[in-house]
């Protein structure tokens, strides 16, 4: 019953998590508005069978990508979840600085948001074995610089250059990181930026980085022992991502990230040079509330014995650089452009004739075709929303394969299945789930199930009672019982169904907001 019984869970754990005060932290230590932690560890999230990850939106956590949830960190938990027989319940995404308060509040059980551990945080929280280490590293711009900048000790140097040198010489002030770059003989010489190459060179510098990360730490240990101070801007919000492609913008000229962040966002940035380091490379790690030693321990455990697994996933997230440019500048990155699949502007038109949110109208033809028009099942069932040849002619449609016939079928299909079930069911959440079995499995199915339901105790408004005589139905001496009309079915289906499209419409709640406009439109649908 596990894929049953997660959808009320997810509410109430989005909406639970009350403020439970902060305790006094231990002298010499930085006072920090984190509350000390729920009473609960691996046996209490076992027993209810969930595990809650809160998280940050970044480009190698957790994104939505061409209609599917992807990241290094979410695989990761899902496989971990899947091998302590937990369903891994969709991220949670939060600002970066409410995450630990979250975590000891109980919203959710682990932090999975490329965190490093701090002294400060140390205090409140726990901190897994490394999932990988990086280092942190100056993201700075190579850029030209205004003339009178140029010091004036490089004008002999640009002299003896310019005109004269051979097209690929490239001569490099060590003293003050200027690179000169004479083009070909007699062409004007281009002076670059004079780069930092040593930690020491940020003196004077103004950097941007996130507020209440070790690295922050680290810059402002360095600025200590500088005759310059080095100007620590904090940014409260927002990600490394942001700030480094506010460096290649031009928005800001300095930040500090980890290595292999940056090098991806060199791999689509060419103006960006990265270097220098700062410091010993950083171990990346989950993070637990400190009074739950069962499941950081299930945590160390399992990240030990499966450094093949978290391998692949490093390599496909932090070293695929051709994927990552593929995704960045693709219009169905969701998280960046609002743009789910090339039919958004369809499921937008024909949900709300059903009552329904647009995302989850997506959310289910993801789950019937991947949005493809052109897709035919093993049973016959055909276009966006696999429609069956007697339902497409039922629903008046002639071109199934017509991504406008096939989504406006499909919506007067749903409206009949509204209707069987509006007066049967009262709560709408649950009648939700009736839909799109009876969508799936057809509504006489779902009502053998309902009647078996009733006749052996169960309550069959719920869906919870009527999914568990779904899953019986293909056994001999259920199908066969008294109250059994349509005989046979493989209920595994539509249970599975609907657990998938509920679960991925959670995905896409968080990313794509309802009512927005897209940042990118939707092109012409035209009948493939």
């Amino acid at each position: 019953m596990r894929a049953v019984q997660r959808f009320a869970l997810f509410v109430v754990l989005i909406l639970g998590g009350l403020w439970a005060g902060c305790s006094d932290p231990p002298v010499g230590e930085v006072i920090v508005q984190i509350p000390d932690p729920i009473e609960r560890d691996l046996d209490e999230i076992q027993a209810r069978d969930t595990l809650v990850v809160l998280t940050q939106y970044n480009s190698t956590s957790y994104f939505l990508y061409r209609g599917e949830p992807m990241g290094f960190e979410f695989e990761l938990l899902d496989w971990f979840a899947r091998a302590n027989d937990l369903y891994l319940q969709p991220l949670v995404v939060r600002d970066r600085d409410s995450l630990l308060v979250l975590l000891n509040q109980g919203v959710g059980d682990v932090v999975a948001a490329r965190l490093s551990a701090t002294a400060e945080d140390s205090v409140w929280v726990g901190f897994t074995r490394p999932l990988y280490r990086t280092n942190p590293v100056v993201v700075q711009r190579e850029a030209p610089l205004e003339e009178a900048d140029v010091p004036p000790e490089l004008n002999s140097l640009i002299d003896s250059v310019a005109g004269a040198a051979p097209p690929e010489t490239e001569l490099q002030d060590a003293a003050r990181g200027a690179v000169i770059r004479p083009a070909a003989p007699g062409d004007p010489v281009t002076v670059r930026a004079r780069l930092v190459t040593r930690p020491g060179d940020l003196a004077g510098r103004e950097v941007h980085v996130l507020e209440g990360t070790r690295i922050e730490d680290r810059l402002l240990e360095l600025s200590d022992g500088l005759t310059g101070d080095i100007h620590v801007v904090e940014v409260d919000s927002g990600s490394v991502e942001m700030l480094i492609r506010e460096v290649a913008e031009e928005t800001i000229n300095f930040t500090v990230g980890h290595e292999n962040v940056a090098e991806l966002q060199e791999s689509y940035y060419s103006n960006l040079v990265i270097y220098p380091t700062v410091d010993d490379p950083y171990e990346v790690s989950l993070a637990v509330r400190r009074n739950a030693p069962d499941l950081w321990q299930a945590l160390n455990a399992w990240i030990e014995e499966n450094p093949g697994l978290r391998a692949n996933l490093y390599r496909k997230y932090f070293e695929d650089r051709r994927g990552y440019r593929e995704r960045v500048s693709d219009e169905y990155l969701t998280s960046e452009t609002g743009v789910l699949s090339p039919y958004d502007s369809l499921f937008r038109q024909h949900a709300p004739i059903v009552g329904w949110d647009w995302r989850l109208l997506a959310s289910q033809a993801f789950q019937e075709s991947r949005f493809d028009p052109r897709a035919r099942s093993w049973a016959g069932a055909m276009g966006l929303l696999q429609l069956m040849p007697a339902t497409a002619r039922e629903v008046n449609v002639a071109d199934p394969y017509d991504p406008v016939e096939n989504v406006e079928g499909a919506a007067r299909y749903l409206i009949w299945l509204t209707s069987v079930w509006e007066d049967e069911i009262p709560d709408p959440g649950e009648r939700l789930k009736f839909i799109l079995a009876s969508y799936n499995a057809g509504a006489g199915h779902v009502g053998d199930a309902r009647r078996l339901a009733k006749k052996y105790g169960g309550d069959p408004n719920d869906w919870e009672s009527v999914a568990y005589w779904l899953l019986r139905k293909s056994e001999r001496s259920v199908y066969r019982d008294p109250v059994v009309r349509y005989g046979f079915c493989r209920g595994l289906e539509p249970v599975t169904y609907v657990a998938k499209i509920l679960d991925r419409f959670a995905h896409y709640s968080q990313f794509v907001d309802p009512e927005a406009t897209p940042l990118i439109s939707d092109p012409p649908v035209e009948a493939p």
